[in-house]
């Protein structure tokens, strides 16, 4: 057995198959005679380095849950009537507010593309190779408000621990003690851990009443409010009939 083959034994042995083919191609390359060693080493790291990075994106994206997973920043649609900031949009796809721990707040109608939105720029932030996590407010509420057990502190490490939690359909309907108390922590958790992207068809103005009048609600339209970037979707049409 030639040396070259029992040095890519060892790297498959070691889970590093890339690295081995990468190995391999390089004895039937013309001209890897003239390289020197780091150049050859250099690319048999970069094929590695290259594929690790696209595993953990598509790792991410799959973690991340979202209700379109095909959604992408540049097939937005800046319809006139949608009224949308494209350089603010765009700022926000660079994805320097998930490091300063900033916060989107997306609003409009019913049908106006919120959702779409949301999950384009959760996507850009896995691109970015940040973790993200989608859920529907409906859903993560009911998941958190049940009896507190080991499946009840993974679910909550699930919304606390990603860079970026997406909460859609939020406060759709009033909520109750119990669950704005859970509301509060998961948004309180996200100060110190992480950014938020929330999509509600109402204002911030309107939350109160959703909320029930009290500290509770003044402390998680404040903790969210004052950090946000918001764009608001304009337009008479919703998003299906614009496709349609």
């Amino acid at each position: 057995m030639s040396a070259s083959q029992t040095t890519m034994d060892k790297l498959y042995g070691m889970r590093l198959s890339v690295m081995a083919q990468a190995y391999r191609d390089q004895e039937e390359m013309l001209g890897v005679a003239d390289m020197t060693f780091d150049e050859r080493f250099a690319m048999i790291v970069d094929a590695e380095w290259d594929s690790r990075r696209i595993n953990k994106r598509t790792r991410l994206l799959r973690q991340a849950a979202f209700s379109d997973p095909e959604a992408n920043v540049i097939d937005i649609r800046y319809d006139a009537d949608r009224k949308l900031d494209k350089v603010k949009i765009a700022e926000l796809a660079n994805c320097e507010w998930v490091k300063a721990h900033r916060n989107v707040l997306i609003t409009g109608a019913s049908g106006a593309g919120k959702s779409w939105l949301a999950c384009a720029l959760g996507v850009a932030a896995c691109n970015a190779f940040y973790s993200v996590r989608y859920a529907r407010m409906p859903e993560m509420l009911d998941e958190l408000t049940v009896s507190k057990d080991e499946e009840w502190l993974k679910s909550k490490k699930r919304y606390t621990k990603c860079d970026v939690l997406i909460v859609d359909d939020w406060l759709l309907e009033k909520i109750g003690g119990d669950q704005a108390r859970e509301l509060l922590e998961i948004v309180e958790s996200r100060l110190r851990t992480g950014s938020l992207i929330i999509c509600s068809q109402f204002s911030p103005a309107g939350w109160h009443a959703k909320l029930g009048e009290g500290a509770i609600a003044d402390a998680v339209i404040d903790r969210i409010v004052y950090r946000s970037d918001v764009i608001h979707i304009e337009g008479d049409e919703s998003m299906r009939k614009r496709i349609g």
